[in-house]
């Protein structure tokens, strides 16, 4: 590309997007040098006689809590996979299959009183 067909490009914009854009820049670069000046302004504020500051006063921090250690909870004195396997396995009359009467009741010699099974609608 030529300047010279550069040129012609820049001749056919027209002139109120053109206007539009120069101001736009030339705002933007006002907004920069501006935003740069007051960035390295040193603002020293003076303090009037009659708006000095408190003098602090020093509270006294409260105490902190004591932390205590944690409860000490013996560890076991048997072994511990025993007393895994010891829990895992099946306890008589814990577990039964459906229809199974139940061996307390067994035991007991007394037998429950069966529920009556319900009943379809008609």
């Amino acid at each position: 590309m030529l300047i010279n067909d550069f040129v012609s490009l820049l001749m056919q914009i027209p002139a109120t997007l053109a206007g539009g854009w120069a101001v736009w820049f030339l705002l933007g670069l006002v907004l920069s040098v501006w935003g740069r000046r007051e960035k390295s302004r040193v603002v020293v504020h003076d303090e009037s006689p009659w708006q000095q500051p408190e003098p602090a006063v020093m509270e006294e921090r409260p105490e902190r809590p004591v932390r205590r250690p944690a409860k000490n909870v013996p560890h076991s004195a048997g072994d511990a996979f025993g007393e895994l396997a010891a829990l895992l396995e099946q306890q008589e009359g814990t577990h039964r299959m459906p229809g199974e009467a139940s061996p307390v009741l067994r035991e007991e010699t007394q037998e429950a009183p069966a529920l009556a099974a319900p009943r379809s609608l008609p």
